[in-house]
């Protein structure tokens, strides 16, 4: 029985496809990256508290960093500085995704060292809410922007107010907070909630937007009588130089 002969051109087909099997077979598997791509950078906690390492990944609520003897720490975003914070959303975010930031209590020894939190006086912001007559100038209100610096501690207050019958002043609108000077976004975020009295969650989320073509912050999850709490910030020094906030309109009768 004469064996069965391939056609040549069969046979080249042959060769090629194995050698393109072994070609595919050859080529490394992609690498998917790891912490040895981040630099090893100075980390710093709010507390002051420094640590060397790369930053690996962030998941589930934790922070991940590797230290140079191989061993790997896991921090919370409220523990470590905005400047760190800024990094790793630098790092691990696409450019155009909206950054986020959160912030837990600061603690009773760390207020102490705020020097803009201890300056300013504490106000309830919902008293002015429930004001439906700012007209007179007898009123709290134009006390509270008479009295911004000597009494409040701030270097400037200023209001806006829902127009009612008469063009009179109405419900309040809008109240602005300007800060002697520029302050750190954390102590920004702790005078926000402590200094206005406004109930927020803890930890306190907020977001990087513009607001009339300004960067700032905005505090999400306000109290219900706030619609928007803006932290303006000041263009040279990074750090916040006012505090907005945004009431919504009077319920019609």
């Amino acid at each position: 029985m004469r064996p069965t002969t391939i056609p040549i051109a069969a046979r080249v087909l042959m060769l090629l496809g194995i050698c393109a099997c072994l070609t595919l077979a050859a080529q490394p598997a992609p690498q998917a990256p790891t912490a040895k791509t981040n630099p090893v950078r100075t980390w710093t906690s709010v507390n002051g508290n420094t640590l060397e390492g790369r930053f690996v990944r962030e998941e589930e609520g934790k922070i991940y960093i590797e230290r140079p003897n191989g061993t790997t720490v896991a921090t919370t975003r409220g523990k470590l500085s905005p400047i760190d914070l800024a990094w790793i959303d630098q790092t691990s975010m696409p450019s155009n995704a909206v950054k986020t930031l959160t912030f837990t209590q600061v603690p009773q020894n760390e207020k102490a060292r705020m020097e803009q939190y201890r300056l300013v006086r504490r106000l309830i912001t919902q008293t002015y809410t429930q004001l439906t007559n700012n007209d007179r100038d007898d009123k709290m209100l134009a006390f509270l922007e008479r009295d911004a610096q000597s009494m409040y501690g701030w270097k400037f207050i200023s209001s806006e107010c829902y127009l009612g019958k008469n063009d009179r002043k109405g419900k309040i609108k809008r109240l602005d907070f300007l800060a002697q000077v520029p302050v750190p976004l954390r102590e920004a975020v702790q005078m926000a909630r402590d200094k206005f009295t406004l109930t927020m969650p803890d930890p306190v989320t907020v977001r990087e937007t513009t607001v009339e073509g300004e960067p700032c912050w905005e505090l999400l999850n306000p109290p219900d009588y706030v619609s928007h709490v803006y932290l303006i910030i000041d263009p040279e020094t990074k750090n916040i130089k006012s505090f907005e906030l945004l009431f919504p309109p009077p319920t019609k009768p």
